[in-house]
């Protein structure tokens, strides 16, 4: 059995996204702690996330006790909202509700990245400001999935998930390199999300390598949505990445 002193040995620990490992956020937290890892991905939406916009006081100091009995820190914490709820004024008020519960649990976690997916282009230089003001008010960081362009606020880092970089013909290490960004593990073969190491088309390598670059002590997210078998997945990610 793996234990957390196991994972020492790795030239950056991984972080597990959770949800997609139980139903149940308890017994997802037990399996990433007997499999020896010492750092987890929350969702904050999506069936199995934990909804912070609704969580009571109570219910947060609970998941903040429960983590740091299972000696796990917080890598960051996925608000996959679609990205036109950003431009759409029907739905803008609840997504940016959603933002700032997410960046509150966020900094109440330790001031991880709460990772969004916003719609290209960006949208107004207004909603920017407000996403940007949730995070500092709160002590959080603000990653936006994919590479981020050109005219995106200096504040916002990228989130790096290989599989999206490698979808648009992209290097993933060379933005895992930059110290703000929020990597992730992850593989693409085929259009469909695979464990990294086998037929999809990362160089796991050169990408670890890109990863100790920009911080050998921040975590990289092992990325398990989609997967077939999220538990197996996460073991092949692992073992990859030792």
């Amino acid at each position: 059995m793996y234990r957390l002193r196991s994972m020492e040995h790795l030239v950056t620990p991984l972080a597990p996204t959770v949800a997609e490992l139980s139903t149940d956020l308890r017994a997802g937290i037990a399996i990433v702690q007997r499999e020896g890892f010492h750092a987890v991905q929350l969702a904050a939406s999506g069936p199995s996330g934990v909804r912070p916009a609704s969580m009571s006081e109570s219910a947060r100091r609970d998941l903040a006790v429960t983590l740091r009995r299972a000696e796990l820190i917080v890598a960051g914490i996925d608000l996959w909202i679609p990205p036109d709820h950003f431009r759409d004024a029907a739905t803008l008020d609840r997504a940016m509700h959603a933002v700032d519960a997410a960046c509150s649990l966020a900094g109440e976690l330790g001031g991880c990245a709460v990772c969004l997916e916003l719609p290209r282009p960006l949208p107004s230089d207004e909603t920017n400001q407000a996403i940007h003001a949730a995070a500092v008010s709160h002590g959080a960081r603000i990653a936006v999935l994919g590479p981020l362009p050109e005219n995106a606020p200096e504040e916002f880092s990228a989130c790096v998930d290989p599989a999206t970089f490698l979808a648009a013909g992209l290097d993933p290490a060379i933005a895992a390199a930059q110290p703000h960004a929020a990597p992730r593990l992850s593989d693409i073969a085929a259009g469909c999300r695979v464990p990294p190491g086998g037929e999809g088309g990362l160089d796991v390598q050169a990408y670890r390598i890109a990863c100790e670059i920009g911080g050998q002590q921040r975590p990289v997210v092992a990325d398990v949505r989609a997967m077939p078998s999220p538990l197996y997945a996460l073991r092949v990610m692992r073992s990859c990445w030792t």
